[in-house]
């Protein structure tokens, strides 16, 4: 909701607008807590994938709003969003590792490629990002997971600089082996070692309209190892990397289907078929960050702010996105597989006391016997999820008003607390 209806008194609103228009308050220094937190966490597992994006963060319609830039190809402003998200090799999100918001600068017409090189651009988000989030704790390996925008030699100098392996998905045909082939031919020569079904997400535009539905995919699995030929007057050496092509065969016809097909480039060794297997699930993966996006965006409406200068909204998303993180979490968690979905004190590890008594009062479940799961289905409910067999995942705008009017009974609580 807006800052006016999150706030409980006009002094608590005032707080608010100054904090975040204060020029003092680094927006890094808001993340860096939970940040050590998630690195702390990173410390109890041998591997963690560091999962890359970028977002469109639009403020078109805020035309009073100082120091956007351009985006999307219809005259948009806004800021774009380069984020890091630590996530468990099955899938399972720990929490933001690095989140910058910049303007975006329009390349000169008449800009020459040795102009461009030298300048920094867009490409060099994801090897900025491993030097952001630097080595991973003792006993850790981080290996970022990413797609095809961040298909760069730089990316991957960033990667063996930090001890960093990487799941890179490849969009440029380069040449390999010395300019003997190139990749993607190269990659379609290697003998097909066995298939794979593959969890395809939905993705829907900012108006809610489908570019691609929910389903899952079987695959057909290629690897082989190869020396990437580095970039004409850049100054890199050959790279040997591992990659693994994925292929759906035969795919179904139809609005928001299209072919599964990924090229991945591997740091780590993919020597037989369940290494290959590995390296797919891990960059399967790289959804959460689409996941924690839709969070950001649709459960915390960060672009719905009424903030007038790019850097106050740097620090609203920078206290949403641990929010953001906190949803997906609690939502992974009260997945039916998780295997603490129906632990009581995994809840109570994860949400307020006080909500779990009014979750607990109002369901009739009880406040000791509430589990993870049975708490995010009551929220789902109260906003509106039916929770058919094949209805899926609640969406993060039901989740929202369930919360909202969960949000009231809990003030309620409260206020009989203080009066007792």
């Amino acid at each position: 909701m807006s800052l006016p209806k999150q706030a409980e008194a006009w002094a608590d609103l005032k707080a608010a607008y100054r904090f975040f228009n204060n020029p003092r308050v680094d927006p890094e220094a808001i993340g860096a807590g939970p940040r050590r937190h998630v690195l702390r966490m990173c410390g109890a597992h041998e591997v963690v994938l560091v999962v890359q994006d970028t977002t469109e963060l639009d403020f078109t319609r805020r035309r009073s709003a100082r120091g956007l830039g351009p985006i999307g190809a219809e005259h948009g402003r806004g800021l774009l969003q380069h984020s890091a998200l630590a996530v468990t090799t099955d899938g399972k999100i720990l929490g933001v590792l690095d989140q910058r918001l910049i303007v975006r600068t329009e390349a000169p017409a008449d800009e020459t490629r040795t102009e461009l090189e030298g300048r920094w651009r867009e490409s060099l988000l994801w090897g900025d990002g491993v030097r952001r989030v630097g080595t991973a704790p003792s006993g850790c390996r981080f290996v970022l997971v990413s797609d095809r925008a961040s298909d760069c030699f730089e990316t991957i100098h960033e990667c063996d600089a930090h001890g960093w392996g990487f799941v890179i998905r490849a969009v440029r045909d380069r040449n390999v082996e010395g300019k003997a082939d190139h990749l993607w031919p190269w990659a379609e020569k290697q003998p097909v070692c066995g298939t794979m079904a593959v969890r395809v997400s939905a993705q829907t535009t900012h108006r809610g309209a489908a570019l691609r539905i929910r389903r899952t995919a079987t695959v057909s699995i290629r690897f082989g190892a190869v020396t990437l030929d580095p970039p004409l007057r850049r100054a890199h050496p050959p790279r040997r990397v591992w990659a693994v092509h994925a292929r759906e065969e035969d795919p179904p016809t139809g609005e928001g289907v299209e072919r599964v097909e990924w090229l991945v480039l591997c740091g780590e060794p993919v020597e037989d078929q369940a290494a290959a297997r590995r390296m797919l699930a891990w960059y399967a993966h790289r959804w959460v960050i689409e996941e924690w996006h839709r969070a950001l965006k649709e459960g915390c409406a960060l672009e719905a702010s009424q903030l007038h200068d790019a850097e106050a909204i740097r620090r609203l998303a920078a206290l949403k996105g641990v929010v953001a993180a906190r949803l997906l979490h609690l939502r992974d968690l009260a997945d039916p597989a998780h295997p603490e979905a129906e632990d009581p004190a995994a809840l109570r590890r994860a949400v307020p006391d006080v909500w779990i008594e009014v979750v607990g009062a109002y369901t009739g479940v009880g406040a000791a016997t509430l589990t993870p799961r049975q708490f995010w289905m009551s929220i789902a409910r109260k906003g509106g999820f039916i929770g058919r067999k094949g209805d899926g995942r609640p969406g993060w705008k039901v989740i929202w008003r369930g919360w909202s009017d969960y949000s009231l009974m809990v003030e309620y609580a409260l206020v009989v607390r203080r009066r007792q």
